[in-house]
Parts: C-alpha cells; sequence; structure tokens
C-alpha cells in the first residue's frame, strides 16, 4: 500500500511538472526536434559568420549606400518601410549588430527599430504600435509558426517566434524604441535544455 501512494505521488508530480510546461518550452523543444536550420539574418547576413565578415558585408551594404554607422558608432543603421503598400507608408529606422560568442563567430542579431518621425504626442509612432507591425513582417517574411506572447526579464511582455533553430523575439524597450533579437537556439540554449542532444 505504501509502495502504492508512493508510486502515485511520483506519477502526480511528473504530470505536474509536464502539465507546467510553458507553451514557449514547448515549442523551443519541439521545433529544435526538427532539425531544421535557419541561417539568413538581415541584409545578406547568416549565423555562422565571423565578426570580420560581418564588418566588410556592412562595408559593402554602406557602399551600396543601403547602411550607415548607426548611434554612438556601435550598430549599423538602415532605413526601410514595412509596408511599402500601406496608403501612407512610415519610414522605419533599423539599427543592428551582430550577437557573436567568445570566438568572435555570429550567432544572431540585435535589432532596434523605431519610425523616424516617433514624437510623444505622435499615437501611430509609438512602440506599441512598432511592435504589431515589426510581427506582421516577420510573420510575412519568416514563414512557420505564430508568435507567442512571452514574459521576460523585469516582467516586460515579449512576443516569440520560433520556427527550427531560430528563434525571433521582440518586445517594447521604450515609448519609441522595439527590440528584436534573432537568435541561434542551438547556441543560445546550449546544455540547457535536456534530451535535445
Amino acid at each position: 500500500m505504501k509502495k502504492s501512494i508512493q508510486l502515485f505521488l511520483f506519477l502526480a508530480i511528473g504530470i505536474s511538472f509536464v502539465a507546467c510546461e510553458s507553451e514557449y518550452s514547448k515549442a523551443v523543444k519541439s521545433e529544435l526536434q526538427t532539425g531544421v536550420v535557419y541561417e539568413d539574418l538581415v541584409l545578406g547576413l547568416k549565423l555562422g559568420q565571423t565578426q570580420k565578415e560581418f564588418y566588410d558585408h556592412c562595408w559593402q551594404l554602406n557602399k551600396q549606400q543601403l547602411v550607415s554607422q548607426g548611434s554612438g558608432n556601435k550598430f549599423a543603421k538602415h532605413y526601410m518601410y514595412l509596408d511599402s503598400t500601406a496608403q501612407n507608408p512610415q519610414r522605419v529606422e533599423m539599427q543592428f549588430y551582430g550577437i557573436f560568442d567568445e570566438k568572435k563567430v555570429m550567432h544572431g542579431m540585435h535589432m532596434i527599430f523605431s519610425y523616424v518621425a516617433w514624437a510623444p504626442w505622435h499615437e501611430n509612432t509609438q512602440s506599441d504600435i512598432l511592435v504589431q507591425k515589426l510581427k506582421e513582417k516577420y510573420l510575412r517574411e519568416y514563414s512557420g509558426n505564430p508568435f507567442i506572447e512571452i514574459t521576460i526579464k523585469d516582467d516586460i511582455k515579449a512576443y516569440a517566434k520560433i520556427d527550427g533553430n531560430r528563434e525571433i523575439l521582440v518586445y517594447s524597450n521604450t515609448a519609441k524604441d522595439v527590440t528584436v533579437k534573432i537568435s541561434d537556439l542551438r547556441h543560445k540554449l546550449k546544455g540547457k535544455i535536456a534530451g535535445l542532444n
């Protein structure tokens, strides 16, 4: 009888643990197990490039007048329209820089977006509007799964799109700025999720 109770408690705890696993964790495990690998980042940049290749590629983009120096000489800057088919398309600034490991190999991209016409009194240029527009952009350009709402550091609401090894994370940083990070989950979660090797 005592062994039956222990077995029941063990199973109940196990079931509770599985039931409590977040939608995000399930998506990450499921997508990583597919073995599908996406390497494309932005503007022809790819996962696995070295820091030197990143700089060389940005130099070529600069010569084509597609990028310029971003704020504080820490980012490259590119201008775009998120929806050129809109009646009044709004110009958006994207600042970006690669996410590199200790061997200077790129495993992701850190981007900061804002409307060029942003002002505190312009409701349609606020970051919460831009978050939605960026989600639409990434759903159009990167087919696959929808975004999942998650909470990140300091209880910030964010949206994650998980496809194969690629995570696209979108969240509002300030009233003006939206952060987007594209990460290679194989590197980001290396050794953190059991059962994926």
